[in-house]
């Protein structure tokens, strides 16, 4: 079990016992050959379907078998919408790259090779959002759109706590001049042959301004095209995806 999860709320110093658990899955431990070795998520990619319906069962049974799971066909959009119902064992809700969630029998997974997956949980309605959040979704503000999204709901921003996942970061993120110029100096590093770009940055401005604080935040440390038991598509090209699975305590 150890192998195929990355990090998990279990040993968050944040999430930890809070009404919520989630786990990063990594790249092993699963069915799938090279260049998908081994534990592929997604479908998309061009590995075997077969494959990756083993993988997304084995990640289901050791999170939760009894929860009903909910995932998306991703576009890098900023559209979030909510999931419901229960007994389905496996849902793909169409085009959207954000999950609202308030109900203890489904599972939420977003999936990534170097995007961000973002995790909010308002504590005060015991409600979470779970958003793909790459540099298209983070640009259209998608971060924001959850936020709203559960403040809609009820939820209070002074309650929320956010979980980003292993991400490509700044020491890796090149982009090519003509990019660059759509973005402010402050989250770009010219220092280099291209500029590189700081998405965990942005994000913490867009939190800031919803009065989201670093007290609240816990970023994972790592950088996905440098920890090589992730997948990343800047790294690899051809290559699978891991995951972010959440869900409510029951």
């Amino acid at each position: 079990m150890e192998e195929k999860l990355f990090y998990s709320s279990a040993i968050s110093p944040l999430f930890k016992d809070r009404g919520i658990r989630f786990v990063v899955t990594s790249r092993q431990g699963g069915f799938s050959s090279a260049p998908y070795d081994s534990l592929n998520l997604a479908y998309h990619t061009g590995d075997n379907a077969a494959c990756v319906a083993k993988n997304i069962a084995l990640v289901k049974e050791v999170f939760d078998p009894q929860k009903s799971l909910a995932s998306m066909d991703q576009i890098h959009s900023a559209t979030v919408v909510e999931t419901m119902g229960n007994g389905f064992y496996h849902k793909i809700l169409d085009k959207t790259d954000g999950l609202i969630c308030s109900q203890n029998n489904i599972s939420c997974m977003a999936l990534a090779a170097d995007c961000n997956l973002v995790l909010i949980y308002a504590a005060n309605i015991s409600s979470f959002a779970l958003l793909h959040a790459g540099r298209a979704g983070i640009t259209q503000k998608i971060l924001s759109k959850g936020i709203q999204k559960l403040k809609e709901k009820g939820a209070k921003t002074s309650d929320m706590l956010i979980f980003i996942s292993p991400s490509i970061r700044k020491c890796c993120y090149e982009i090519s001049f003509e990019l660059a110029r759509s973005f402010d100096k402050a989250y770009l590093d010219t220092n280099g042959r291209k500029p590189k770009l700081d998405l965990i940055a942005i994000a913490l401005d867009e939190l800031k301004g919803h009065n989201i604080f670093s007290k609240q935040i816990e970023i994972s440390p790592a950088c996905t095209c440098c920890e090589k038991k992730l997948f990343s598509y800047r790294r690899e090209g051809i290559t699978g995806r891991f995951g972010l699975i959440a869900a409510l305590e029951n």
